[in-house]
């Protein structure tokens, strides 16, 4: 059992593996084939398909650069667009109930394994009114976190 893992490993091996886009590649593959089949629109298998090949192509690729550029555009992009249904008025995406212009990031940092043990250990929220990401350690009750680009605070548990 341990040596088709070996083989596995050593085969990803300076690949770029899984990330954030790959993921929604992969839903929005399946979610396509899965539509083209259940209401017989069968115009939309062949894009299900194209993007599932794109989405394995990505995740065996040796260009680990581009790969990170395309995930960071994509992080961008969803970000942007969650950052304007947080800002409407009576939105679902206010935070806390004290309306707090702080929100838990709980997306892991980059493609998952790099900041897998920083997760571990520290929570990160980002600031409602810069953008600015700010880490705080797990467990130590509840601190005052200010942002060190804007100066916006909030009290909060780790």
């Amino acid at each position: 059992m341990n040596n088709w893992r070996y083989k596995l490993f050593q085969f990803m091996q300076g690949r770029y593996g899984m990330d954030a886009f790959g993921k929604f590649l992969l839903i929005a593959s399946l979610v396509l084939v899965l539509v083209s089949n259940a209401r017989y629109l069968h115009i939309l298998y062949l894009p299900g398909i194209l993007l599932l090949a794109y989405t394995y192509f990505r995740i065996m690729s040796r260009n680990i650069f581009k790969r990170q550029q395309e995930n960071q555009k994509y992080l961008a992009l969803r970000q942007r667009f969650s950052r304007n249904r947080s800002r409407a008025p009576g939105g679902a995406f206010q935070g806390k109930s004290s309306g707090s212009r702080w929100r838990r990031n709980t997306e892991p940092a980059g493609d998952g394994f790099a900041g897998a043990s920083e997760n571990l250990q520290y929570n990160f929220y980002r600031c409602r009114s810069c953008g600015q990401t700010v880490r705080v350690p797990k467990g130590k009750g509840t601190l005052k976190i200010t942002c060190p680009n804007c100066g916006n605070s909030f009290i909060d548990r780790t």
